[in-house]
């Protein structure tokens, strides 16, 4: 009994071969990481499905008429107070309306009902998939709202890609450093 007991004494006292250092077991988390959101970044590179691709132009465009919609409903409160900006007559002179809150009604309504109607959506959908089929990869031949989305979708990919490497890195970082 006394010489099992002295051989768990010593064996607690013993020295381990090798104990990482925390600060080791850091770096390899991190470098783990680091490789999982690079080798994520490639996600730029998967090809774009045209659903995703109209999906998101519609969108754009949705997001952008809405933002016209504010920003008209903005100048619309300077008119009545007669107190209109520089700014706003640019904007106003830019999209071919006089200072009169009838003509900025009746755009704000033209924009609104751009994206809410159903045919007036489906003609959109229909321009943005006659562009996908016709210049598939080549951006540069596409009209701006058509490249714009495109290149949205291709950069979403890439942070989502960034975003699962490096969460799958981190985890597999995460089972390397065990102690």
């Amino acid at each position: 009994m006394v010489d099992r007991i002295n051989y768990e004494a010593q064996v607690n006292q013993m020295p381990y071969p090798y104990l990482p250092q925390q600060g080791s077991s850091n770096k390899r988390k991190l470098g783990m990481m680091v490789a999982g959101g690079l080798i994520g970044m490639n996600a730029y590179y998967l090809p774009v499905k045209k659903d995703t691709f109209v999906q998101r132009g519609f969108d754009m465009k949705r997001n952008d008429n809405f933002s016209q919609i504010r920003s008209l409903r903005n100048i619309a409160e300077e008119v009545e107070r007669n107190e209109v900006s520089t700014e706003s007559k640019m904007i106003l002179q830019q999209m071919g309306l006089s200072e009169d809150i009838t003509a900025i009604t009746t755009k704000c309504d033209a924009l609104e009902k751009e994206v809410t109607d159903a045919a007036s959506v489906k003609n959109i959908k229909d321009k943005f998939i006659a562009c996908f089929d016709t210049h598939k990869n080549k951006t540069h031949l596409m009209d701006s709202a058509c490249s714009d989305a495109y290149r949205e979708v291709k950069w979403n990919k890439f942070r989502w890609g960034v975003g699962i490497g490096a969460a799958v890195g981190l985890a597999l970082g995460l089972m390397s450093s065990r102690d």
